[in-house]
């Protein structure tokens, strides 16, 4: 596995433009370097671990044969591997198996690792040929699919036409798979995830990529309708916000579909794994466009918070906010003050928009200056901690700048507080 970069530098302008949640191409590359450097620091820290740990003889076996097919695969294209290596549900494992409590619970998270590997390897081409057991009959491979071969064990062969995946004593239920994931031949037993319409990011709706899927995990009935809600999402937010509808579509890797929380949180996302959009399935696709800005932004500050320091909270959750009822720690206001500012964003443009009808407009204005006045709130809340750092009070006096923007333009009936009028006091 290749070393991982140098330590990164973040831009003055960077850090502002992020702060607006409309950042340049160029930023969005430093998030995603920073991102896979991470990614690979966090597998050297498994390799280090597993060195040091005493687990069961053939725990380590497996392992190092794994270790062995992802090197392989990663070292003729490590552009293409990184693709995967980057992929959220590899980055979910990964932070799983570092947390696994003593030598048996690491053994049983290292499981994955061969289908990280043969997934790398279906998108580089090396040729491998190894047997590698299954999870409840289950072979897993993140990103890709999953493979009910039924059986405790599946050889796995690769070359130039695709991988040949072996049910061991059921070669009925074999299936080749072309480098996009795809089953041809046979093909029983194999569910690829499906492609998000106008993206590259994936329906992750298989339970690819858990460390322990479950025996009765299958494809989700109701995929067309979130696919169908997908598309009419970004369809919408083509048509307001064009820049925001391409930042969906180009940095959301995967949707996870989750099952409705009644009162509780609908939808989320795992500061190990960004780019992945967890969620119920939204009723509207007004509902879905929102859920995905929100996330997003919950990524794109994750993996910044990774890159910088913003704030030296010890993570009481003490401080009170308009859009939760029980009290959060302060990296959660931060995270939750940015998601609104998105979202205030988006409605600011979808207010300003060229030709709207007025009740769209009217629409638009009030869930602008909903959101408005929940970043509002709490921008005080950060500002007057004192636990911010530099760059955390550079950041958060960005984002009260851009809230103060918001409902500015020419057609706006909306005059913003005196008290986000200001500057503030930018240390």
């Amino acid at each position: 596995m290749a070393a991982a970069p140098g330590a990164f530098v973040v831009p003055p302008g960077s850090l502002v433009r992020l702060a607006t949640t409309r950042q340049l191409s160029r930023d969005t590359d430093l998030l995603h370097a920073a991102l896979h450097s991470r990614r690979l620091v966090l597998f050297k820290a498994l390799l280090a671990r597993v060195g040091h740990e005493h687990l069961p003889r053939g725990a380590r076996a497996a392992f190092d044969r794994d270790w062995r097919l992802l090197a392989r695969a990663e070292t003729p294209a490590p552009d293409v591997a990184r693709r995967l290596l980057d992929y959220p549900a590899v980055g979910g494992w990964v932070v799983d198996a570092l947390n696994a409590p003593g030598p048996e619970s690491l053994a049983a998270a290292l499981h994955p690792l061969g289908g990280i590997a043969v997934g790398t390897a279906l998108r580089t081409g090396v040729s491998l040929d190894t047997v590698l057991p299954t999870a409840d009959g289950r072979l897993v491979l993140p990103g890709t699919g999953v493979h009910d071969a039924r059986t405790p064990l599946v050889r796995v062969r690769t070359g130039r036409r695709g991988t040949l995946l072996t049910p061991v004593g059921r070669p009925a239920r074999s299936v080749l798979l072309r480098p996009d994931g795809r089953g041809v031949g046979l093909g029983v037993g194999w569910d690829c995830l499906a492609v998000l319409p106008g993206s590259t990011g994936r329906l992750d709706d298989l339970g690819a990529g858990e460390a322990a899927p479950a025996a009765d995990v299958r494809p989700r009935t109701d995929r067309t309708a979130w696919l169908t809600r997908w598309r009419a999402a970004v369809a919408l937010l083509q048509a307001a916000d064009p820049w925001r509808a391409a930042e969906v579509t180009r940095l959301v890797r995967s949707v996870v579909p989750m099952v409705p929380a009644g009162e509780g949180a609908s939808s989320g996302t795992l500061r190990a794994a960004p780019w992945a959009v967890q969620t119920a399935l939204p009723d509207t696709a007004r509902r879905f466009a929102e859920v995905l800005v929100h996330e997003l932004a919950h990524s794109k500050l994750a993996v910044l918070a990774d890159l910088v320091a913003l704030h030296r909270a010890d993570g009481a959750a003490v401080h009170r906010v308009a859009w939760r009822k029980d009290p959060r720690p302060l990296g959660g206001v931060l995270q939750g003050t940015y998601a609104h500012l998105a979202l205030a964003d988006l409605w600011s443009r979808v207010a300003e928009r060229p030709g709207a009808a007025p009740a769209a407009r009217r629409t638009a204005r009030a869930r602008r200056e909903e959101y408005r006045a929940q970043v509002a709130d709490a921008l005080p809340v950060l500002l007057d901690s004192h636990q911010l750092t530099e760059y955390g009070v550079r950041f958060t006096v960005s984002m009260k700048r851009h809230l103060t923007s918001l409902g500015s333009g020419p057609n706006s009936p909306y005059a913003l507080s005196d008290s986000l009028s200001g500057d503030g006091d930018v240390r």
